[in-house]
């Protein structure tokens, strides 16, 4: 996955006829779903299911904290369970349609998306999520159509912006692409993900200066995101910063040891010269098969 998948500010849950205990656990699941805390939200969800057990739309907002979990099969079956308590919940054909792009199943997700459109053609969600899935199809046109759709329909969200440049950059109408990333990082607040595109976007297009900006921020917003340690890593390594570089990939091999980082420490140790450091990296490296 690009990054963690969230499902979107949709608001809170209908309260429906519940006792107060029953009202305040589900209000204590929303609030851990909102601050970003899954394994909480999960257990909560399931706890005021056991007693609710036909609320569709905690059944989906369980599937969504799932899928932020990485487990798609549980979350493409809470929406099942939803759709058969509702079928006309739009909300769980978005998520049925996110769980199939994240599985590359591009026929059956836009199915799903179209399902939620015909039910209401003004659900942002479908219409940025539906963009979302023709990019990573390299489906660019009809991306740019949803997208443009999305934000019409009042979606002046940062994620929609970055995602419009990622497409018009795929598509080398780069002058589009930044002033979309601009936006996105205008309208950003506290997410690192259009920091970091448009610092990885910079960098290509030779702006490093303004580049490592970007990118240090994108490090600064999330601390922990090793996609922004690795970019960072790699700009640092390009300007020639090495101990910068070497100390920014080494923080991000605490965090996660992908290979890509020790292919990179590599080159950054080589050039150091440090090569019993480099020959150590490449060693943990072999075998590895994640992107370099």
């Amino acid at each position: 996955m690009l990054w963690l998948i969230q499902f979107g500010a949709i608001g809170l849950l209908a309260a429906g006829p519940q006792s107060g205990e029953a009202a305040n656990l589900l209000e204590r699941a929303n609030a851990s779903y909102r601050a970003h805390r899954p394994v909480e939200a999960v257990e909560l969800y399931r706890e005021y299911l056991a007693s609710y057990p036909e609320r569709a739309d905690v059944r989906v907002f369980l599937g969504a904290a799932l899928f932020n979990l990485d487990k798609p099969d549980e979350a493409l079956a809470e929406t099942r369970r939803a759709l058969a308590l509702d079928s006309r919940y739009g909300r769980a054909h978005v998520l049925a349609g996110r769980v199939y792009s994240g599985r590359e199943a591009w026929e059956p997700a836009q199915e799903a998306f179209a399902k939620a459109l015909r039910l209401d053609p003004r659900d942002r969600e479908a219409w940025y999520f539906s963009g979302r899935a023709w990019y990573e199809e390299n489906r660019f046109e009809k991306a740019i159509e949803a997208l443009q759709k999305a934000r019409s329909l009042g979606s002046e969200q940062s994620r929609v912006y970055e995602n419009l440049g990622l497409v018009y950059e795929a598509l080398g109408k780069f002058a589009d692409a930044g002033q979309a990333y601009r936006r996105a990082v205008e309208l950003a607040n506290v997410e690192y993900h259009p920091y970091l595109a448009y610092g990885v976007f910079l960098h290509k297009q030779g702006n490093l200066a303004e580049g490592l900006k970007m990118l240090h921020q994108a490090l600064a917003l999330n601390p922990q995101a090793v996609d922004a340690h690795f970019e960072l890593g790699k700009a640092l390594h390009q300007a020639g910063q090495l101990e910068a570089a070497a100390r920014v990939l080494e923080e991000a091999l605490t965090i996660s040891p992908q290979c890509r980082l020790r292919y990179l420490l590599v080159g950054v140790y080589a050039q150091q010269g440090r090569s019993r450091d480099a020959d150590r990296q490449a060693a943990a490296a072999e075998g590895c098969r994640d992107a370099r």
